[in-house]
């Protein structure tokens, strides 16, 4: 057999017309089963972003009813609060309305601040100590005097606590040595 250069190439050299079937037949095979596998990969893959897209929808819609269970909550919260209030609301209307020395009202007024601190003790509300040192955390100096240094020596408006939470800092006048203006 001679190739186009004229040169003899042995026949065991070139692949008979029934070997390139079968080679043709073994690559066909293996593109057919490729293509299957891609397919099956690729109806995998869409399945998963469905089930992705799923979970991402279910997770959105669970966020959306814990804010509205919390929003819910918080507005329950606060109508037991207006309403535990009411009585003090009462209490002051009463105050105003009487006819009475002004010791009496006075002593009613004392009354009605004990009662409206009862209840919102019963709320978690702790007044912050202000009887020694200065702390940052709690206090908020508005002026200074003499004394011992970081020593509070007045208060001008007191501060509460929250359940563990600062709500309002105090308001006081805080000791600072002689000659520390100097600095």
């Amino acid at each position: 057999m001679n190739d186009e250069g004229g040169a003899t190439v042995p026949p065991e050299a070139t692949p008979g017309r029934a070997e390139c079937q079968e080679e043709m037949d073994r690559l066909e095979k293996a593109v057919e089963e490729a293509r299957k596998e891609l397919d099956r990969q690729t109806l995998m893959a869409k399945e998963y972003l469905e089930a992705a897209k799923r979970i991402q929808a279910d997770f959105d819609n669970h966020k959306k009813r814990i804010q509205r269970e919390w929003e819910e909550y918080v507005k329950l919260a606060n109508e037991k609060l207006v309403l535990d209030l009411l009585p003090t609301i009462d209490d002051f209307e009463r105050a105003l309305e009487a006819d009475c020395s002004p010791e009496e009202l006075r002593t009613g007024l004392r009354s009605i601040h004990d009662n409206l601190l009862s209840l919102l003790k019963s709320y978690g509300l702790r007044e912050i100590p202000s009887n020694g040192m200065f702390d940052p955390e709690y206090h908020e100096v508005l002026s200074t005097g003499e004394g011992e240094d970081g020593e509070i020596l007045e208060v001008y408006q007191k501060g509460y606590f929250l359940g563990p939470k600062v709500l309002r800092h105090s308001k006081v006048k805080v000791a600072k040595k002689r000659g520390d203006d100097d600095v």
